[in-house]
Formats: C-alpha cells, structure tokens, sequence
C-alpha cells in the first residue's frame, strides 16, 4: 500500500517515506506513527490507538506521544503552528493535516496487457501443479515452524529498536515502558541479547537519572556479565557493563571495560564516547578530550560529542567551547541534556540569569526530567532562596539526596551562627563539572 499526504508518498512494502526523489529517513517508531495517522485519516488517532498500533503497549503517557509527535513534525519539516502534515486534534489526539490518497496498481490494466501470455501459461502450471501441491504442502508442514519462529523473532527485534528509542527521549516514563517491554520481550526469548543488553542499559539509567535505585543498578551488571559469558567478545556487552558498574562509583572498572569494548569494536563510538565522558570526571582532560576527538571523527559521533568537547575546553579556558556549545544546541535544540549542560556552563561562570534562559527552553515533558529540577533548585539556592530550592530537590527525588542534605548543612550552619555562604559556595562548587548521571551510553 502507498499513500500520498500532498507531496509525502509513504510506502508500506518498502517502508519508506519520500518528498519527490528525496526519501525522508525515520526512525522505525516515528514512520509507524504516520502510517498510523494515514490508515486513520480522515479521522483522528487517539493516544490509546496510538499506544495500542504503535508502541503494542496498553498505555503510553501523552508526554511520549507528544514527543514523538514532535520528533516527526521535525523531520518532515513540519511545525505545530502551521501544520502541513500532522494536526493536533485537541482533546482527541492526533490527524494528518491534509487529504490522504491511497495509491495502488492498476491490476486490470496488467490483466488486459499480459492476457495472452497468462493464457498459454496457465496450461502449463495447470500440469504442474497437481504433482508439486503435495509437495509443497509437505514443505510447507516442515517450514511453518520456522517461519512462525522468524517472524516473531522479528517483532522481538522491533520492540527492542522501539524500547531504545523510548529511553532516547530521556523521560522517566518512556524509560518505565522500555524497561517493561524488554521484559516482556526476555520471558518469551530468555536469551535474546540485544534485549538483555537493551534492558541492562535502560535499568542504569533508570537508576541513575530518574530512582537511584541500586537494585537496578546491580541487575544491570548481571545481565551484562551473563551476556559477556556467553559472547565474550561483544563489544555492546563490554559497554553495558561498564555504564553499570560506572554507575555504582567503580570508575576504574567502568574505564578498563570501555577500553576493552574499543578494543573488540574500535568503531564502537558509544563506548568511546563514554569512556571520555569518565575521564573528563576524573579531572583527566587530556585523555578526554583524545577520546572525544576519536569518537567526533566517525561518521557515528555520538550526541554528546560537541557538548562534552566543549566541557573540556571550557574546564581548560580555551575560548573555542562557545562554538562547540553553540554547535551542540543547533543540532539538538530543545534536548534536555544539551540545554541541562548549557546551564551549567552559565552557572560556572555565574550567570543565572543565562543559566534560567537556557532551562526555560526545555519544553514541558522535560521541564520535570530530575536534572532540570535539580538545576533550578541549585540556582535558587545561590539567590538565596532555600523554600523554593527544596520544592525542587523534592520534586526531583532520589536523583537530589546530595542536594537535600548539602542543603540541609547549610541550615544547620546558620542555626550554628555559621555563614550560609560557605554552603551555597559548596553547592556551587558541585555543578563545576556535569553530574556523572547525565551522561547515557546506548549500545
């Protein structure tokens, strides 16, 4: 089936979506949606069709939708203010913008053109075909098997891509529902490895940005090490284990396993990526800044690459990070890890004002992401406002223990007769570098 949304042509036996000669490449999970929107069309598609055609989930959060809504509109170069394509059809969900045609071929045309031909070929696959029948179905018998096996190895495969580009999003509820289909994705093939490595990376993240829950933590590392005993030699494996064990404070496990994945997979550009993302922690900006070049190189540069580049020549005083900054927000503008380490940045330098700018560009799905919390709790504190800095701490959870007690020193210093200064200048002193827990490797 084809269909045609003005001068979109989508292809569903191809999959594919093209704009006159120029094909539009999206993610599995953002071309699903539009074909969702055209089998619709004219009608709208509800959240709850959505969630149920698309991601085979019984629910998904309207912030998900909402943003993979956005991440489609961008690619085919539409907006929400002047829709081309996709509609927001308020209170019911989403429409396409524009008249949906389907398109397909003229079967009578080909009968007419080819008739002869069929004709003096139908007599001799007539004679063909009682001998080859039993045949075939005795083929047929023996191969239903596997090619039931095949295609539901192949809906295993897709609900893996669509579990990691949930967990792109870097929203605590997209990262609930991969972890959820992975899992279910696991029961039914126990040693489905791209789900395992799927799932151990998202149960790290998961506890280091959004619960801090160190059971996730740990069985992140034992789904990693099951992979690495049985396929010593993956690459993947090597990275998800050391983005768990590196989240659990082992820092030098986490770098001798990064090197070990470079070393299996030198293309291995997440790992890369990562293991620059530890040394620039460690203070190590040499080394980082190495690594960081190696991974920018590759045609797969991460999309840390340009902000971490820019860290470290800020951490190093060399004027270049402004372009590196500037280059980073261009590519990925509105990204909540991008805008959370501008703040920071302007933080450094002290202004707030720039650092709130930039936190005030984060749209309203990761305006609550813990890190953004976390950050206009810490710049409330340095105007002194401590009522409002709690609020956010709290908001934040587990992921702002630290700030909360930090905080709580500071009253307790001022009960003391203390200055409250030296505890606001401490706070201060924890954002001079990114928070290990914004850094996400994906396999």
């Amino acid at each position: 089936m084809r269909y045609q949304i003005k001068d979109l042509q989508i292809d569903t036996l191809t999959r594919t979506v093209t704009r006159g000669a120029e094909e539009i490449v999206l993610p599995d999970l953002s071309y699903d949606v539009l074909v969702y929107l055209a089998e619709c069309a004219p009608e709208p598609a509800s959240p709850a069709g959505l969630a149920s055609a698309v991601w085979k989930a019984e629910h998904v959060s309207d912030e998900t939708i909402a943003q993979r809504i956005k991440l489609l509109r961008k690619a085919l170069g539409d907006t929400s203010r002047a829709s081309r394509y996709i509609r927001t059809a308020r209170g019911i969900g989403y429409a396409m913008a524009a008249p949906v045609t389907q398109i397909e071929k003229d079967k009578a045309f080909l009968s007419r053109r080819f008739a002869p031909a069929l004709s003096a070929v139908a007599t001799v696959v007539i004679l063909l075909s009682g001998w080859s029948m039993l045949n075939k179905q005795h083929q047929s018998l023996r191969s239903e098997p596997t090619r039931m096996q095949t295609v539901a190895a192949s809906e295993a495969d897709t609900m893996v891509r669509r579990a990691r580009e949930m967990m792109q999003l870097h929203q605590a509820t997209g990262t609930s529902h991969a972890i959820t289909m992975l899992r279910s994705v696991l029961e039914k093939y126990p040693d489905h490895v791209a789900a395992r490595l799927a799932l151990s990376f998202a149960l790290t993240t998961k506890a280091t940005k959004f619960d801090g829950d160190i059971t996730h933590k740990q069985e992140a590392e034992t789904l990693a090490r099951a992979v690495i005993g049985a396929h010593p030699n993956n690459s993947d494996a090597w990275s998800a284990l050391a983005y768990s064990v590196g989240s659990q404070g082992r820092s030098d496990e986490a770098i001798a396993s990064y090197e070990y994945a470079i070393q299996l997979n030198p293309e291995n550009v997440p790992a890369i990526s990562s293991v620059a993302y530890e040394y620039l922690m460690r203070g190590q900006l040499h080394h980082a800044l190495v690594m960081e070049q190696r991974a920018y190189k590759t045609a797969k540069h991460s999309l840390y690459s340009e902000i971490q580049i820019a860290q470290v020549l800020e951490l190093i005083g060399h004027p270049a990070y402004k372009s590196w900054q500037a280059r980073a927000f261009a590519l990925n503008p509105g990204h909540v890890i991008i805008l959370s380490e501008l703040a920071r940045s302007h933080i450094r330098r002290g202004d707030l004002h720039a650092a709130l700018a930039a936190l005030d560009q984060v749209d309203e799905a990761g305006s609550l992401a813990p890190q953004i919390l976390q950050l206009r709790g810490r710049i409330a504190v340095m105007q002194g406002d401590d009522k409002a800095a709690r609020e956010y701490f709290v908001k934040a959870g587990q992921y702002t223990h630290k700030d909360l007690a930090a905080l709580n020193a500071s009253h307790d210093d001022q009960r003391a007769g203390g200055s409250t200064l030296a505890a606001s200048n401490e706070i201060f002193k924890m954002v001079s570098v990114s928070s290990p827990d914004t850094h996400i490797p994906f396999a």
